[in-house]
């Protein structure tokens, strides 16, 4: 997994071709990300800043997965992520920090994605 979204949508367009269901691909991809967070969370005692920057990398991947996923039909996510997708105070205060740590220089974000590019220039 390299928690690149313009990767992810190449791939996630074979899987519509083959005839799988963008909403599961989606949440397969979020669930993966979220354990692979969970994993290098245990680690940070052997090298912080490395894993630091992992998981605030995974975290605006999770985040741009969630964006596309709320293009698509809710009811075809599990509960946990039609919540998500239903809340929309988490989702400002996820966006504003991902915003905060891109200012700072710390969010590793793919800037080819659209989703951050319409953010770039809505703050212009």
């Amino acid at each position: 997994m390299d928690f690149n979204v313009p990767e992810f949508k190449k791939r996630l367009e074979q899987e519509r071709l083959m005839g799988n269901s963008p909403e599961q691909v989606i949440q397969q991809e979020i669930r993966e990300a979220e354990n692979i967070k969970a994993g290098l969370s245990e680690e940070t005692s052997h090298a912080a800043e490395f894993v630091s920057e992992a998981i605030n990398r995974i975290d605006t991947y999770i985040f741009q997965l969630h964006e596309m996923a709320k293009e698509l039909n809710p009811h075809e996510f599990d509960l946990d992520q039609q919540t998500y997708l239903k809340d929309t105070r988490m989702h400002e205060r996820i966006e504003g920090r991902i915003n905060r740590l891109k200012e700072q220089g710390e969010a590793n974000a793919s800037n080819e994605d659209p989703l951050l590019r319409k953010g770039e220039e809505e703050q212009e």
